[in-house]
């Protein structure tokens, strides 16, 4: 496979020169072809920039905080933490089974239009879920408005590539990538006092003028685009993927409460067990897939997205959610006091982009990904050692040592996975890495709390938590020795 250099916008880390290093492929910029496209709206690119990353911030800074606030959020609405846990889990069952949806859906109307439509949505559901009345209300509405949310990613990046030639895309994802990784510790730092000081509801009525002053300048300064209507849409898959992945998540998360055994989750698996092989069917069929099947026989396809589902049950399941809930039952802190704790991962998952800037020609991804996900192990590992005497900064570091892990890991997983399909489906590439990044994540929040309540009768709680980590190591060293069978890009 030939790749042209001004097809890597939204692939790679590195530059185009230090890819004819890192990758045995050509990569040359054609000269027929337009590497800076006729998109323009009057305004420099880096304003158009800087409003997409607005309401990228705008639709996601809240995910964090969310997080460290289940305990408060379940004591005020007199439920379960594991029914709680669906705030965090949902959005992520959103991204899921969406990702690659948003994208088709920002070709087929356009890509101005669909970011627009997705900011109106999450300010709109996010403003809902201030006013909720129940647990289960939170949840939709949350989960309604990560779903919208969602498609500022995939049609945020087509709108700034079309505003960039190819050999400035690479400096872009770089602040890309910062902010995404910075707008969760911006969300901790402004919505953890709040939620300390007023309530959890503050947070998403602070999430609306954000929203709407991004919609406002997006639609003055972002570029028109026009309908294609030679993209068809798999309406049948999308439905089946997301109704097949919300029964395997539901029987799950009340697998603890109605018991593992029990008809209502024989049940569910079963459910999503048929609707996962239609799924698979209609895949098979269909002109447009969501997801090409043929791509799951390749190994530098099919290794990758496992090895990350491994290491994000892991990183998520371990760092996310049971972290968050460890210092608040057995330290006692504050709301806040925990947020601050946890932007530790954020934080060194950003410092460990430019290293993988600088070192990834050298060492390559196969080095790069066994070596990330070792440092997520070794993080859930330090977390299976945590006491009441360990303090603040040991779970601040083990943290950390998980970010600089998943930070090494991600991007090196994305230039194999990318480079292992045709160059026309890069895109759709993208969406299903990020289907399996949260489905392990969902995966992770709902079995290791599941497991830890399960435990905590027998073990006591610290001992509970300890061997809720401890599994997650495990699933972390699975992802390890997963992708060390990655063929070298």
């Amino acid at each position: 496979m030939v790749k042209s250099a001004d097809s890597l916008g939204g692939v790679g880390q590195e530059s185009v020169s230090d890819l004819k290093t890192l990758n045995p492929y050509v990569y040359r910029v054609q000269p027929n072809r337009e590497t800076h496209l006729a998109e323009t709206s009057g305004f420099s690119p880096w304003t158009i920039f800087w409003v997409a990353l607005l309401g990228l911030v705008s639709a996601n800074f809240m995910v964090s905080v969310l997080a460290a606030a289940i305990n408060e959020l379940a004591l005020e609405f007199s439920v379960d933490r594991s029914l709680m846990r669906w705030v965090v889990t949902g959005p992520n069952l959103g991204f899921a089974v969406l990702a690659v949806t948003a994208g088709k859906l920002a070709d087929l109307y356009g890509r101005r239009q669909a970011f627009l439509v997705s900011l109106i949505g999450s300010g709109l559901f996010g403003l809902l879920s201030a006013f909720a009345w129940s647990a289960e209300s939170l949840i939709i509405f949350r989960t309604l408005s990560a779903i919208f949310g969602s498609a500022t990613g995939p049609a945020g990046i087509a709108i700034i590539f079309t505003q960039f030639e190819a050999a400035k895309r690479i400096r872009v994802l770089g602040w890309w990538g910062l902010v995404m990784a910075g707008g969760p510790v911006a969300g901790i730092a402004i919505c953890g006092p709040l939620i300390d000081l007023y309530s959890w509801r503050w947070v998403f009525i602070a999430q609306v003028p954000v929203t709407a002053l991004a919609l406002i300048l997006g639609y003055k300064v972002f570029p028109s685009t026009s309908r294609k209507t030679d993209i068809k849409f798999d309406i049948p898959g999308t439905v089946l993927l997301a109704a097949g992945l919300s029964a395997l998540l539901a029987a799950i998360n009340r697998g603890p409460i109605w018991g593992w055994g029990s008809t209502s989750i024989s049940v569910l698996v079963s459910i999503s067990v048929v609707l996962l092989a239609l799924f698979i069917f209609q895949e098979n069929r269909a002109v447009a897939p969501l997801i090409p099947i043929e791509y799951f026989r390749r190994r530098n396809f099919v290794i990758p997205m496992l090895s990350q589902v491994f290491t994000n049950f892991a990183y998520m399941g371990a760092g996310f959610v049971l972290t968050p809930l460890f210092i608040a039952e057995v330290y006692g802190h504050s709301v806040t006091r925990t947020s601050y704790l946890i932007t530790s991962r954020p934080l060194f998952f950003a410092l460990a982009g430019p290293l993988v800037g600088f070192a990834g020609a050298r060492l390559g991804e196969r080095v790069l990904s066994v070596s990330g996900a070792f440092f997520v192990a070794a993080s859930a590992c330090l977390l299976s050692l945590a006491s009441a005497t360990s303090g603040d900064l040991f779970v601040f570091v083990s943290l950390g040592v998980a970010g600089f892990g998943l930070g090494v890991m991600q991007p090196a997983m994305t230039s194999v996975i990318t480079n292992a399909v045709e160059e026309k489906d890069v895109a759709t590439a993208g969406g299903a890495q990020q289907m399996m990044w949260q489905l392990g994540t969902a995966g992770g929040i709902e079995i290791l709390g599941s497991i830890q309540e399960s435990r905590e009768p027998v073990s006591g709680l610290i001992g509970s938590y300890n061997e809720a980590f401890m599994i997650a190591a495990g699933f972390a060293f699975l992802g390890m020795i997963l992708v060390s069978f990655v063929r070298r890009v």
